[in-house]
């Protein structure tokens, strides 16, 4: 017993490391996505393994990390790359306990206060699935242990590791960017001396500069044609986290009015207050107080980086963001350890009062023993209850329907198939193609892209390959014969009802015939072009958009009034414009544009036309002659 007692004197640290690591780790596999959710994270899943560049800043030790966990033969691909934020949520927890422990100075309540915060239910969401969030997290929690140490022990070699911490926190979310010159200010306060020495000052640049050589990944990508950051100003817009046209990207600054600021803060601090529970909240109150007066330099700085946090992304967004709040949490989570530690002096102050009056009756170091036990056993339940409040909305094991749907809709089509799809989660549709059930070959043409046609699908149709589609079911039903396939699915997300068609046979809607009116065609002289579209269904037609592309030497002369369409077009990138809601054309019924060109050099000419009608694309036979 005494060496097992000697043992764990001797270890403690690294058994409540363990612990701090293990216990969340184990309960976010249990909880763990196994599949994808749709929406930016299933985007990342498609871009990590084909080192493909992610959305501005780019997060370029994040996208190796990715890479790397790709390529671990362990479970599915999916499976893989959620296992990051795993991974890393349950190594930010072991950071702040290590960092807490610095602080309080007791194993068990620094255990307790971190893993209040792993289970908190918007760190513990974000655990579960392929996010940014829980290795920002680790770098915020890994810094603060930094400078601790070095705060501890200031030596140049933990100086350096800081600099480091804070290298690395400029590598991922732009958010960092803000909240990192108060984590500065307090490593160059904490011993200004050491400054003095040019060499201090050259390692420490140093050790700050050397993570940010990894945001080459970003130009090296774009240079291999992976990203569109290959141009100096492009990759510091990027980098920076801005559009190619400068403006910031997902959000903005500078527009938001007093009003609506106060709101988001508020709606801030609800989301704050409703996932730490008003005794949380208390305890952290209490705890910064307390906190103040044992390190007033990391109370400080520490609540400054909050407040930054919440001046930013109340200035970003016109709404709250839950995974905006991590940072805020996790700073919280030192002053709720410290408010456990409050109790816990407070408590051994009384003891020690009361031992100084001695009743022989009192047997005071048991009801001392008892009362520790009951608090740590209070304190305790804090995560407990987290973990069972938290659980079954924290729960990814089971696939979403979403993924289940287009799961299902890949086993029900043919091989070699084609399937045409108008969705938001088109990229779960994508990524089961791509990796999951690449066997079955079948090729995915979405509504953004230029195949996506309503000539491909006919010609598709009539050549015998199988034709599926999901969404657009209104307009592509009205063209087409087609047939359910499987159960349809409504996902509430982005209010779509998804259904599977197969399509049996091609019925033409819109037929597009094109004249020549005039019958001198010479150089310099005017010529008459009539482009007459039918409506071949059983119900009415609205055209949403007509695109007419005219060769260099054809110089367009207006739209002449005797046809249906009146209106001149516009321009854009180098195509005339028709956009309108009256294009509406009665069942079996025409309407035609009339337009004048006026050849400008003698050559041979050829003119294309397209409209789009229930986001389908339809192309006129191209309209080819000769000028002499």
């Amino acid at each position: 017993m005494e060496k097992l007692k000697v043992y764990y004197l001797k270890n403690k640290i690294l058994i409540f490391s363990f612990i701090a690591a293990l216990i969340p780790f184990v309960i976010y596999l249990l909880t763990l996505e196994r599949k994808l959710v749709g929406g930016d994270t299933s985007w990342y899943a498609l871009e990590l393994p084909q080192m493909e560049l992610l959305p501005p800043t780019g997060y370029p030790v994040f996208s190796l990390i990715g890479k790397l966990f790709s390529i671990i033969p362990i479970g599915p691909l999916a499976l893989r790359l959620n296992l990051i934020s795993a991974v890393f949520g349950s190594l930010t927890i072991l950071f702040l306990f290590m960092s807490m422990n610095k602080l309080l100075k007791n194993e068990i309540l620094s255990l307790i206060a971190s893993l209040s915060f792993a289970f908190v239910y918007p760190y513990w969401f974000f655990a579960n699935r392929l996010e940014f969030d829980t290795l920002n997290s680790f770098y915020i929690a890994i810094l603060i242990f930094a400078i601790l140490k070095y705060q501890e022990n200031p030596i140049r070699k933990n100086l350096y590791f800081c600099f480091a911490c804070l290298g690395f926190l400029l590598t991922n979310h732009p958010i960092a960017l803000f909240i990192m010159p108060s984590f500065l200010i307090l490593v160059i306060i904490i011993k200004p001396e050491i400054f003095k020495n040019i060499k201090s000052i050259f390692l420490s640049i140093m050790f700050f500069v050397l993570p940010l050589f990894s945001y080459s990944y970003i130009y090296i990508r774009s240079v291999q044609g992976y990203g569109r950051a290959n141009t100096l100003l492009q990759f510091i817009y990027f980098i920076s986290g801005r559009e190619e046209t400068g403006a910031t990207f997902g959000g903005s600054f500078g527009d938001k009015h007093f009003s609506g600021i106060l709101k988001v803060t508020l709606d801030y601090l609800k989301l704050i207050s409703g996932n730490y529970g008003i005794i949380l909240i208390i305890l952290a109150a209490i705890g910064l107080i307390y906190l103040f007066r044992k390190n007033w330099k990391f109370a400080l700085f520490s609540f400054l980086a909050i407040l930054i946090n919440l001046f930013i992304t109340t200035q970003y967004l016109d709404w709250a963001v839950l995974n905006y709040t991590l940072n805020i949490m996790l700073i919280m989570s030192f002053y709720i350890g410290c408010g456990f530690l409050f109790l816990w002096n407070l408590l051994k102050m009384i003891f020690d009062k009361i031992s100084k009056i001695r009743k022989p009756f009192l047997k005071l170091s048991t009801i001392k023993y008892i009362s520790f036990a009951a608090l740590i056993l209070l304190f305790a339940t804090q995560p407990v209850l987290l973990i069972i409040n938290n659980y079954e909305k924290c729960n990814f094991k089971k696939p979403k329907g979403i993924y289940v749907f287009w799961d299902n809709a890949y086993k029900s089509m043919d091989k070699n198939a084609r399937l045409y799809a108008y969705s938001a989660s088109i990229n779960i549709a994508v990524f089961i193609g791509k990796y999951e059930q690449n066997e079955k070959n079948i090729r995915l043409i979405g509504n953004n892209e230029t195949e996506y046609t309503y000539e491909n699908i006919i010609n598709q149709v009539e050549n015998g390959i199988p034709v599926y589609f999901v969404g657009n079911d209104k307009a592509i039903n009205q063209i087409f014969v087609a047939e359910k396939v499987g159960k349809s699915y409504f996902w509430d997300r982005y209010n779509e009802e998804l259904q599977l068609y197969k399509i049996t046979k091609s019925t033409p809607r819109v037929v597009i015939e094109n004249f020549i009116k005039s019958q001198d065609l010479k150089f310099g002289k005017g010529i008459v072009i009539e482009y007459k579209i039918k409506n071949n269904s059983s119900s009415q037609l609205k055209i949403d958009s007509i695109e007419l592309k005219l060769p260099q030497g054809l110089k367009f002369s207006g739209v002449l009034k005797d046809g249906y369409i009146k209106q001149d077009p516009g321009i854009s990138q180098g195509k005339y414009m028709w956009v309108s809601d009256n294009y509406i054309i009665p069942s079996e019924d025409a309407i035609s544009l009339i337009f004048k060109v006026v050849p400008t050099k003698v050559d041979n000419f050829n003119i294309k036309l397209r409209l789009t009608t229930g986001g389908v694309y339809f192309d006129a036979k191209d309209l080819s002659f000769q000028i002499n």
